[in-house]
């Protein structure tokens, strides 16, 4: 496994099928300071090439999810620095997530603030303890968010919604009032959330690798805005592939197997 200071990879599940990287710091409530930038995105591209990895989990270790970036940055930036924060260094992370083969999901407890909510938002599903809190918070220091959290909230909600969010600058929205709102894909009780998020892993995990690769990046292109026959054809082509791929080959030789039976089991009656 990689040695990482500020974050944890690890690979387990049914067949190394899962991987799981926990930001690091939960004394700062997983802030994200430099090194923790740099290798999230180090961690999001080592697992692109993690052959048997179905699922990665994104995760904080301790109390929180992450509270967003660490302030003790800001004011080493300048204003040709800070553009390479947001549309380097966050734009990079943010794409190596949302652009993945693998399926990723956001395990989300505690805070989930300002930058963490970014992360979370360029996962491929959001699963949130009930007692975790949720916002952005950059308009009350001036700014906007950055890593892309302006863009897709604009794109993940009712506008009216995703305004209100943004506009705020509150950070105690609670789970249930985002999964009312169409952000979050499932909201678990306290004790039940790693169990739940775990089952949820689990079923993802039993599915083929590429069809699960090729599921995502149809969705992707649609999410996009892509024209309706443009979206359908990417549609067509991605199931096209998947045809002849080897595990479905090996189900229709199962299916062909299983039909000559029936058949020859019907011509002995």
């Amino acid at each position: 496994m990689p040695n990482y200071n500020s974050i944890l990879y690890e690979i387990g599940g049914p067949d190394g099928t899962v991987c799981t990287i926990s930001m690091n710091r939960p004394e700062q409530r997983n802030a994200i300071n430099v090194e923790m930038a740099e290798e999230l995105l180090d961690a999001f591209t080592r697992v692109r090439d993690e052959k048997a990895v179905k699922v990665v989990v994104l995760t904080g270790a301790g109390k929180s999810f992450c509270a967003g970036g660490d302030l003790s940055v800001l004011p080493t930036f300048d204003h040709y620095t800070v553009v390479d924060w947001m549309g380097r260094t966050g734009q990079g992370i943010v794409r190596a997530i949302a652009e993945n083969e693998k399926v990723v999901v956001a395990k989300v407890k505690g805070h989930c603030i300002a930058g963490g909510l970014e992360l979370a938002l360029a996962c491929d599903l959001i699963y949130a303890s009930e007692k975790t809190k949720f916002g952005v918070t950059e308009i009350t220091m001036g700014i906007l968010p950055g890593w892309g959290g302006t863009v897709r909230l604009a794109r993940s909600l009712p506008i009216f919604r995703g305004r209100e969010i943004l506009l705020s600058g509150r950070k105690d929205y609670t789970a249930r009032e985002f999964y009312d709102m169409g952000l979050l894909t499932r909201v678990y009780p306290e004790d039940e959330f790693d169990a739940k998020v775990d089952e949820m892993v689990a079923t993802l995990c039993a599915n083929p690798a590429d069809s699960l690769r090729m599921g995502k990046a149809v969705m992707n292109y649609s999410f996009q805005g892509l024209p309706w026959d443009a979206a359908m054809a990417i549609e067509r082509q991605a199931v096209a592939w998947l045809f002849h791929s080897e595990f479905t080959a090996n189900m229709r030789a199962i299916a062909l197997q299983a039909l000559e039976a029936m058949q020859k089991k019907g011509d002995e009656a």
